[in-house]
């Protein structure tokens, strides 16, 4: 697949950090679940939502085409696809189709605040820095 990547000088770090958060992303799934989501009402369809939205954040303001944007979100759809099937697998853990569309929500809501000033925030803080 062909990206292209917005003209930030540190693409290749912003992306190589955002690897990193997907693998943390995953292995917090994988991992029991934290006592005090339950205490939250939707506490943890709001933490899949929040992560989900901000993964898509981070990767949009890297890949700022339209056509990469909606790989982007399908990619991250069929991650978070992933992550339910292996939930289903590990016994202290269960998959749950409901998790599946709060990470659908977040993605949406990342693509849509990536529309906004947080849609540049790297560039910013590169251009700022280099000064």
């Amino acid at each position: 697949m062909n990206w292209n990547l917005r003209p930030i000088p540190y693409a290749r770090f912003w992306r190589n950090a955002g690897h990193v958060l997907l693998l943390l992303a995953l292995a917090a799934a994988l991992l029991p679940a934290p006592s005090g989501i339950g205490r939250v009402a939707f506490g943890d369809k709001l933490l899949h939502a929040s992560a989900f939205a901000f993964l898509m954040l981070w990767y949009a303001q890297i890949y700022a085409d339209a056509r990469d944007r909606r790989h982007l979100a399908l990619g991250l759809f069929a991650f978070g696809l992933g992550i339910e099937l292996l939930q289903s697998l590990v016994p202290y853990r269960s998959a749950d189709i409901w998790d599946l569309v709060a990470d659908s929500v977040g993605v949406v809501l990342g693509a849509l605040l990536a529309c906004t000033r947080l849609g540049s925030l790297f560039s910013r803080f590169e251009t700022r820095s280099a000064v």
